[in-house]
């Protein structure tokens, strides 16, 4: 897959699978993916995300899945559709583009905080015991960097190497690499994301950690 300009974080996360030895599948673009300026559930699609589609279908990365845009259960819609219909903030409020396979982790687009370009941030949804969401990118190009760099450090990680299952946790482990992303800090401590914590205490830590100076 050669690379792309405007994809820079896709396309490393790509690279350190390869790299690194861990299970990627991937397959090819449908011929019904969403386009940039399409719709879905009323809210523009994000400009980035319309752009991966337009490049792959579905995608395995480690531990990250990427929904597919089609109609089938796991798909883009489907699976959007039935976490909307829980009706609570953090799923009505996102478009979930991604999951860990296993787990009820999730990762989505906020389509009503897109900037003047078209981009939405992407918050981690964890709906396993507490619900609540935190933001984790600016973009979906850039949560694919930083994706791609705890990939490198789990590989390293000690109990990962022993056992297979790391002790380095995503997005929890990565606030020193979130704390660099400008936009989304500056998001961050204008308060708009705070209707989405659910009052978790870990949420909140989160935002204070991120809010808090940084050299």
């Amino acid at each position: 897959m050669p690379p792309d300009p405007s994809l820079p974080g896709l396309d490393r996360l790509i690279a350190a699978c390869e790299r690194l030895a861990l299970p990627m599948q991937i397959s090819p673009p449908l011929t019904s993916a969403p386009h940039q300026g399409d719709m879905i559930f009323g809210e523009l699609l994000d400009s980035q995300l319309a752009t991966v589609y337009q490049r792959l279908g579905t995608g395995e990365f480690s531990l990250f899945s990427l929904l597919g845009p089609h109609s089938e259960e796991d798909g883009l819609v489907p699976q959007n559709q039935w976490l909307k219909e829980r009706d609570h903030v953090q799923f009505r409020s996102a478009l979930v583009f991604g999951w860990k396979p296993g787990f009820a982790y999730y990762y989505g687009t906020v389509p009503t905080l897109a900037d003047p370009a078209g981009l939405q941030p992407v918050i981690f949804i964890d709906a396993m015991e507490e619900l609540f969401a935190i933001p984790i990118a600016s973009s979906v190009d850039r949560f694919f960097h930083l994706y791609s760099r705890y990939l490198e450090l789990m590989v390293v990680d000690p109990d990962y190497v022993d056992t297979g299952i790391p002790d380095v946790q995503f997005p929890w482990d990565m606030a020193p690499l979130v704390v660099q992303d400008e936009p989304l800090i500056e998001r961050v401590r204008a308060g708009q994301f705070d209707f989405l914590t659910g009052n978790y205490q870990g949420a909140l830590e989160w935002l204070q950690r991120l809010r808090a100076p940084h050299p």
